[in-house]
C-alpha cells in the first residue's frame, strides 16, 4: 500500500505541477510527450481495479470513458483500429481519464508468425494502439490480470505499474464492514473479524458476491429466521472458495492457447511487401479520420 500511495503521489504531482516540471525545470527537453498519464493496474480479479480507476477520474474531477476489447474488437479489416482511434478521440475532445479493461488484449505482444489476414489485423491494431497512445495528452488507465502478455514496447509507455493483491486481515475487516450494510439484518454472532477471518485468499470482488448471495439466501425465510447468520455466510464463502478453484485459479496465469505461439515485437520493415502496402493503407486512412475530426 504504501508503494501504491508512492506511485499515485508521484502521478498526481506531475498533473497539479506540469507547469513547473515540464517548463520550468524544462523536463519537456528529455519528455517531448509529457503530458501523457498513463498507469497500469495489474492484480487478481476482484482485487479493484477498475474501482481505482474510477476512484482517480473522481479525484481529477473528469469522466471516465471505460472501453474493453470486446466493445472495440470487430471481425470487419480496419474496423478495430478505427474503433481504438475513436476511443481516443473521444477521450480528448470530453477531457475525460480512458480506461481500457482487459488490456492484455489490447497491449498484447505483436505476432511473428503472420500467415492470414487475422493475424496481420492483431498487428494493425496493436501499431495503431502505440501511435494513439504517443500523441496522447491525458490520463488513460490500463488494467489487466494477465500483465505477463503486454508487449514490450507498451511497458516502456507506461509510467507506473501497480500491483492489486489480495487483502490483508485488516483489508477484509474494512471491506466486510463496507460491503456488508447495516440495512441488512444478521444475526448477533456476525461480526468482521470472524468474517475476516473466514474469508481468508478472498478479494474485496469475491466478499461482495458472498453479501449478495447471503442475503438473498436469508430474504426466503420469514420472521425472526429472516436475517443473515453465519452458516448463510460461511456456505457462500465455501461456494466461492469452491468456483475458484474448479473454475479459475486465483493465481496469475496464462491463456494456454496463446502460450503456444511464439511472440516478440515486429517492425514495419519486418512485414512482408503485400503486408507492409496493406499496413500503410490502414494508417493512411487512421490519419486521414484524425485531420477531419
Amino acid at each position: 500500500m504504501d508503494k501504491a500511495n508512492h506511485i499515485f503521489g508521484n502521478q498526481n504531482n506531475r498533473i497539479k505541477y506540469h507547469d513547473i516540471l515540464y517548463d520550468q525545470w524544462n523536463l519537456k527537453s528529455i519528455d517531448p510527450r509529457g503530458k501523457r498519464t498513463a498507469i497500469n493496474l495489474f492484480g487478481l480479479p476482484g482485487t479493484g481495479k477498475t474501482f481505482c480507476a474510477e476512484a482517480i477520474a473522481h479525484f481529477l474531477g473528469k469522466k471516465i470513458i471505460k472501453v474493453n476489447y470486446a466493445e472495440i474488437e470487430s471481425k470487419y479489416v480496419g474496423e478495430t483500429p478505427k474503433n481504438i482511434t475513436a476511443a481516443f478521440n473521444k477521450a480528448k475532445e470530453t477531457d475525460s481519464v480512458l480506461f481500457f479493461d482487459e488490456a492484455d488484449s489490447i497491449l498484447g505482444k505483436r505476432l511473428t508468425n503472420v500467415t492470414q489476414s487475422s493475424d496481420h489485423g492483431v498487428n494493425v491494431s496493436r501499431s495503431v494502439m502505440l501511435l494513439q497512445l504517443d500523441k496522447f495528452d491525458g490520463v488513460v488507465i490500463f488494467a489487466t490480470n494477465l500483465a505477463k502478455n503486454y508487449d514490450g514496447a507498451f511497458v516502456r509507455r507506461i509510467l507506473a505499474h501497480i500491483e492489486f493483491e489480495l487483502p490483508d486481515k485488516e483489508f477484509r475487516i474494512k471491506l466486510w464492514q463496507y460491503l456488508l450494510p447495516k440495512e441488512v439484518p444478521t444475526t448477533e454472532d456476525v461480526n468482521p473479524e470472524w468474517l475476516a477471518n473466514e474469508s481468508e485468499e478472498l478479494a474485496g470482488g469475491d466478499i461482495l458476491n458472498v453479501v449478495i448471495a447471503a442475503a438473498s439466501r436469508a430474504v426466503m425465510r420469514e420472521g425472526e429466521a429472516q436475517k443473515v447468520s453465519p452458516f448463510d455466510l460461511a456456505e457462500e464463502i465455501k461456494f466461492v472458495r469452491e468456483a475458484k478453484t474448479k473454475i479459475g485459479s486465483p493465481h496469475y496465469q496464462t491463456n494456454p492457447q496463446k502460450a503456444k505461439i511464439k511472440e516478440t515485437e515486429m517492425e514495419r520493415n519486418d512485414l512482408s511487401p503485400e503486408l507492409r502496402d496493406r499496413y500503410d493503407k490502414a494508417i493512411s486512412e487512421i490519419d486521414k479520420s484524425d485531420s477531419r475530426i
